[in-house]
């Protein structure tokens, strides 16, 4: 009786193959083919792709079911990711990977709990977005209106902004988190190349 008040599924949409805790928290979620959910995860109007598997502790959720958070195939979250979508969209593309305890955050302010600071500091709100193949270190802070373009490194201990990060395949890094390297766009191609030779039929 205890589990069920502590873990509830209410209202979860399982695709073909799934492997979801009974340890977990879910409400209003659907999930794709192949998905995996660990135990203590907890997710509140969030809609997963094919052949993600998301790691013990994590916690992503909407405020608004017609605005779920959206992750997208083949992506792996690891232990502790952290995202609120109550200020703004949270989007994840294909193929990203977002390490340790990193966390997301689409508002930003101290609230209404000091009226002071609240008009020195008012709440600041916009989207997370993630494009696809992107890299995100553990422990890193993905601020409001953060956007993140394909293949895109972010480094641990790194803090990401509006303005952070302005091109995709490269690798930034930092508090606030800085251009490091641009990667050299042969080394991407011929990566694809060669990925789409091993997806041809034999």
């Amino acid at each position: 009786m205890m589990l069920e008040k502590l873990f509830k599924h209410i209202n979860v949409e399982t695709g073909d193959g799934c492997n979801v805790s009974q340890f977990c928290s879910l409400e209003n979620v659907v999930l794709g083919n192949n998905v995996s959910i660990s135990d203590s995860v907890q997710l509140k109007n969030v809609v997963v792709g094919d052949h993600t598997k998301i790691g013990r502790n994590a916690t992503l959720y909407s405020s608004d079911p017609d605005r779920p958070v959206r992750i997208g195939n083949h992506c792996w979250f690891s232990y502790g990711v952290f995202g609120e979508a109550t200020g703004g969209e949270i989007q994840i593309a294909d193929y990203v990977v977002i390490a340790h305890n990193t966390t997301m955050l689409t508002s930003s302010g101290p609230g209404k709990g000091s009226p002071v600071m609240n008009v020195i500091y008012p709440v600041e709100s916009g989207p997370v977005l993630i494009g696809a193949h992107s890299w995100i270190g553990a422990h890193c802070v993905l601020l409001c209106g953060s956007v993140i373009e394909e293949g895109t490194v972010i480094g641990a201990n790194s803090m990401v902004s509006r303005k952070s990060t302005k091109s995709g395949w490269a690798v930034y890094g930092g508090t606030p988190a800085r251009l490091i390297k641009k990667i050299d766009q042969q080394i991407v191609a011929a990566a694809k190349a060669s990925v789409m030779e091993q997806r041809e039929p034999g």
